[in-house]
């Protein structure tokens, strides 16, 4: 089957029907990447930059888009090639064989997926206390049932899910416009905020202090590779892959490094360092308690919308997987009545409640346990980003006579210019949190050993091209 035909095809009982539109991307790829990190780790980037001025705060914000632009480039290319459910999945396994392929797998089920998932339900809880006080448990209460709730929705109908996930990035949108524009309309900025923008300091080092702030920011970023999973059920997945993820990346970009810029007017780099809820203290400064609860709103429906995003997309990866055999066959039906994949998204549900769980048990702190949560999402993600994105390189090789609807923009220099930076961060986080990284090698380790064992004896299944 050619490219062409494969990516008109019919649905047949294990592929699944193409349901989604350009905006519909445009709005999975905003919506992914725009969830809580614009508004939970801005503090941690002062925190880690602010005795070096300015510059260096906002410049990582501009760099990290640059870095997530390129890196979307050459996804464009690869999802272009194989329009398939699995995105990554399917390029490594292209790419590097059925092993890496797996493993990516492997980590987006135990950590990548399910932590972010995880990860952006607790930011949703966390601020919902801003608005109506809850305990330690009971945010982890509605975290669980967020859940749950969207899981189910996911569940019944792709389109359903699709809309949601469309109505929440208008509003976070139209919240974070806000943000950008109010300290300019109401006379409340004072650009002295911005100042120094460059300050030599001895207290520690640049190179440690840009590796802090950039894995907080890779956390604001992630979800750029979330289109590709879901290009099986997006029509005309040739063009509409690259539009929509230069389309989003565009505007996510545009919007972080101008709601960064706005924050600093309001708040001096002391006060944006101390906060864990920026956005209610700029509202609060602005406009007084009320204020506070409002921003508190707007930032809810911002996660809210992404932990939707990320439920959409996580289980077409374990369907593709399922449908080469690396996971149970269950996991690559689809629903007779509902055309989903419904055991994959059940099971990633009930994977994700266990992991909130797990940290609101171990960390009393909820900031804490969304920061547990997120650190371990990006390391992983740093390892196989890289490799996915170096798989254009690999299937250029090895693939010369593939057809490429679309060719990634700057080949060769701007898939290299992620992979470089990742490898960069990749090395610092090592260092910085050893303790908790080394779990997530074990993770990764722990899926060479069970996929030697389903492995063993069997034939390879011939993937779907």
């Amino acid at each position: 089957m050619t490219l062409s035909e494969s990516s008109n095809a019919e649905p047949t009982a294990n592929t699944l029907p193409r349901v989604l539109t350009l905006w519909d991307g445009v709005g999975i790829v905003i919506g992914s990447i725009i969830g809580s990190g614009i508004f939970l780790k801005v503090g941690n980037v002062d925190a880690a930059l602010k005795m070096f001025g300015f510059g260096p705060i906002i410049g990582i914000w501009a760099l990290v888009g640059l870095v997530t632009l390129c890196g979307s480039l050459a996804l464009g290319e690869l999802a272009a090639m194989f329009p398939h459910a699995g995105g990554p999945y399917v390029y490594l396994r292209e790419a590097y064989g059925r092993l890496p392929a797996f493993l990516w797998g492997w980590t987006e089920f135990w950590v990548v997926r399910t932590g972010s998932v995880g990860a952006l339900a607790c930011a949703t809880a966390l601020y919902l206390n801003q608005v109506v006080p809850l305990s330690h448990w009971g945010q982890g209460g509605v975290a669980i049932a967020i859940v749950v709730g969207l899981s189910s929705a996911c569940v019944i109908s792709t389109r359903w899910s699709a809309s949601i996930q469309n109505s929440f990035t208008v509003i976070k949108l139209l919240f974070l416009g806000a943000i950008i524009v109010l300290p300019v309309l109401m006379f409340r900025s004072d650009v002295t905020h911005w100042s120094p923008v460059w300050e030599p300091s001895t207290e520690t080092s640049f190179w440690q202090a840009l590796g802090v702030a950039f894995i907080a920011v890779m956390w604001p970023y992630d979800g750029w590779i979330n289109l590709a999973p879901v290009a099986e059920d997006l029509r005309e997945p040739h063009r509409n892959v690259p539009k929509a993820l230069a389309i989003g990346m565009g505007v996510v970009v545009t919007v972080y490094v101008l709601a960064n810029l706005s924050y600093h007017l309001v708040l001096t780099m002391e006060q944006v360092a101390g906060t864990k809820t920026i956005a209610a203290d700029m509202f609060q400064v602005l406009f007084g308690p009320t204020g506070a609860k409002l921003a508190a709103i707007g930032v809810m429906c911002s996660t809210f919308g992404a932990t939707n995003s990320n439920m959409l997309c996580g289980p077409r990866i374990y369907f593709a997987m399922a449908r080469d055999g690396l996971l149970p066959g269950s996991l690559q039906q689809v629903h007779t009545r509902w055309q989903t994949p419904a055991n994959a998204i059940i099971v990633q549900c009930v994977w994700t409640v266990i992991l909130i769980l797990v940290f609101y048990a171990w960390k009393s702190d909820p900031k804490a346990a969304f920061d547990g949560l997120t650190d371990s999402v990006i390391f992983a993600g740093l390892i196989f980003y890289s490799l996915t994105v170096g798989a254009v390189y690999v299937l250029r090789r090895s693939h010369p006579q593939q057809e490429r609807p679309y060719r990634t923009w700057g080949y060769p220099l701007t898939p290299a210019l992620l992979i470089g930076v990742y490898l960069f961060a990749l090395v610092r986080q090592l260092i910085d949190q050893w303790q908790q990284m080394t779990a997530v090698i074990a993770l990764i380790i722990s899926g060479v050993i069970y996929y030697a064992i389903m492995t063993r004896g069997h034939r390879k299944p011939a993937p779907i091209r």
